[in-house]
């Protein structure tokens, strides 16, 4: 099944009973990262804020905060994946076992990034200090976005076969 966007993967976790909202105004100073310490350290489930103070965006997290919960959300496409790691650490598999690898190469194609946007009339321009202005801990040097996708990618040999894809602690402000 995959999820085509975040909003149907919280929806589906929502469905599922693994994903509660918090309707009422949250602060991002402190507030917020307080209230997902403790459901992250109780193996609560995903929360969305839908009202963050001094933003116009909701916030999710802890959706990662359970290794059940992301077996849930990667159901469709783990067993998949397992196979493409298999695969690039041991290529002959392929040739050993063919008919388990079939569907392994269109896996790989649908993976990667498609050259136009399917969806340029569905978004609006925004910046990055709309989103809200989290704030973890009191000795922060300002508000993260903590656990972001960031992709970089070789100047000499661009391309995704290239890239790296990792999570970092982006400081927004400060």
């Amino acid at each position: 099944m995959g999820y085509k966007s975040l909003a149907e993967c919280v929806q589906d976790l929502e469905k599922n009973g693994h994903l509660i909202r918090i309707k009422e105004e949250v602060d991002p100073y402190l507030e917020m990262a307080a209230i997902h310490l403790r459901v992250y350290e109780n193996q609560g489930p995903a929360l969305l804020f839908e009202n963050v103070k001094g933003s116009k965006f909701k916030a999710v997290s802890n959706l990662f905060g359970t290794l059940e919960r992301s077996k849930f959300m990667f159901r469709d496409s783990l067993p998949k994946i397992k196979q493409l790691v298999e695969l690039r650490s041991d290529p002959m598999k392929a040739l050993k076992n063919p008919f388990s690898y079939v569907g392994s190469a269109l896996t790989a194609l649908s993976a990667l990034p498609l050259k136009q946007s399917l969806f340029k009339q569905t978004f609006s321009k925004t910046t990055i200090s709309s989103l809200p202005q989290i704030v973890n801990w009191p000795m922060d040097g300002g508000p993260f976005i903590t656990m972001p996708q960031v992709f970089t990618e070789d100047i000499d040999k661009p391309g995704v076969m290239n890239g790296n894809l990792g999570m970092y602690r982006i400081q927004l402000g400060g």
